[in-house]
């Protein structure tokens, strides 16, 4: 039975891009408004249904609580990129519902889609370049080397924070410099790791799911009437969509912090998944941490 449901989410998926791009063209003001979420999550049963074709495996062939984990968390991880907005000011969203419950409703179902459709795209890449020989070069995790990177990763942070609009860019390296040693220590999966292993698969993989995913944010942002606008500093100029050109190559890096992110939650998930009491604290604390962030989206991003 669910090996029928995975392969059918393939026609259901396509179904509902399409019906949602013909109301779309159709001007009809619900779907106008909601498409960015449509898209995103038909894309999502799309992928996981030619990812379990092609391999047996997909985030919803899996463990459904997994997935349910990976959708909650996914928010947490862009609201740490909205916060950094609220000083970067890189973007703004625009003609969102004017109802509270049903804009943050859409805040969350947007945001839950980051991680499930980056890994959705990481395995079908991934399944391609499996086998292939990707290596660039060995990468070694010397104790110092790993430490600099972990440094790093805080400078880039600070430099970001005290001069935005020079440094913005950096947001979008940072958690790679930082994580990545932190996964190392906590014996986590890595792409350093991968790498020491002349094993540059994953990294690949990640990479171009971030430049995917871009596309595909930009390209459905285009068309919804709820979206968002940029305005970056001295890259503002030859926009596809509504992203400036150059800010594309923020996708590829990207993809790698999400990867890193993603592992770190992983483990704290693993390391309390016997705590019931801790983990009903933890769920706790996140629902407040995203109710107050979307509060902040709403005075600081939202136009």
């Amino acid at each position: 039975m669910k090996d029928r449901i995975l392969k059918f989410n393939l026609y259901l998926g396509f179904s509902a891009l399409i019906g949602a791009a013909i109301l779309l063209a159709l001007e009809v003001s619900l779907v106008k408004t909601w498409f960015f979420c449509l898209a995103w999550w038909s894309f999502i049963l799309i992928m996981d249904s030619l990812n379990y074709r092609r391999t047996r495996s997909s985030l919803l062939s899996g463990s459904f609580r997994n997935f349910l984990f990976t959708v909650f968390v996914s928010v947490f991880v862009w609201l740490i990129f909205e916060i950094f907005n609220l000083r970067l000011k890189n973007w703004s969203y625009q003609g969102l519902p004017e109802s509270l419950p049903l804009r943050w409703l859409g805040y969350f179902i947007a945001f839950a889609t980051v991680i499930p459709a980056m890994m959705e795209i990481a395995l079908f890449i991934e399944s391609f370049l499996k086998g292939k020989k990707l290596a660039l070069f060995r990468f070694r995790a010397t104790p110092l080397l790993v430490k600099i990177f972990f440094v790093s990763g805080l400078i880039f942070i600070f430099l970001f924070i005290a001069w935005p609009r020079i440094f913005f860019p950096f947001a979008w390296l940072c958690f790679i410099f930082l994580l990545e040693p932190v996964n190392i220590w906590l014996g986590n999966q890595s792409l350093w790791k991968d790498m020491e292993k002349r094993d540059w698969t994953r990294f690949w993989s990640w990479v171009f799911a971030g430049l995917v995913a871009g596309f595909l944010w930009e390209f459905w942002n285009f068309w919804a009437a709820s979206h968002w606008v940029y305005s970056l500093p001295y890259l503002d100029f030859w926009r596809v969509f509504q992203m400036p050109v150059l800010g594309y190559t923020g996708f590829l890096p990207f993809g790698l912090e999400v990867f890193a992110l993603f592992q770190v939650l992983l483990f704290l998930e693993k390391k309390t998944r016997s705590r019931i009491f801790l983990r009903t604290v933890i769920l706790v604390a996140l629902i407040c941490t995203y109710a107050g962030a979307f509060f902040l989206i709403d005075t600081f991003t939202l136009k």
